[in-house]
């Protein structure tokens, strides 16, 4: 896998204190069975373009914010973890944050990057090297 996501990263990311390791057999799991179906995903040439520092960034921003958003569906998903109590207008009890806006936040980054924004190979495509001339292929044809 080209982009490097640690369970340090997912953690900082979802707020857990760093010296907590209980989570972290969670994380790794996690971020095995997810980095590399995300990666699959997209596009090779910019996943393979290792020296454009800040894309392999906003890549990796965007596969860790995915998740660690799920991470903390996750963590909602444990008993007693939405539980809460009120007294005199007052609310204690889990976050009203969840891990879909951190998933769609992360989707939204690498969208730009992915495969399925590229044209596909059977897409009909025309060719022409002037902007006023004919088209030197005609629709129905595959050039490659």
């Amino acid at each position: 896998m080209a982009i490097s996501i640690t369970a340090a990263d997912v953690k900082r990311k979802a707020g857990i204190e760093s010296a907590n390791t209980g989570y972290d057999t969670a994380i790794g799991s996690l971020i095995t069975e997810m980095q590399g179906p995300l990666e699959y995903s997209i596009a090779d040439s910019y996943l393979n373009d290792t020296s454009d520092i800040k894309l392999q960034a906003t890549l990796k921003l965007g596969m860790l914010e995915m998740i660690t958003g799920e991470f903390v569906e996750q963590l909602r998903r444990e008993i007693g973890a939405t539980e809460q109590f009120g007294i005199a207008g007052v609310t204690v009890g889990a976050s009203s944050a969840t891990g879909v806006d951190l998933i769609q936040q992360g989707a939204t980054r690498l969208a730009p990057y992915l495969k399925t924004v590229l044209p596909m190979m059977s897409e009909p495509a025309s060719s022409s090297s002037t902007l006023d001339g004919e088209i030197a292929f005609a629709a129905e044809q595959e050039v490659w």
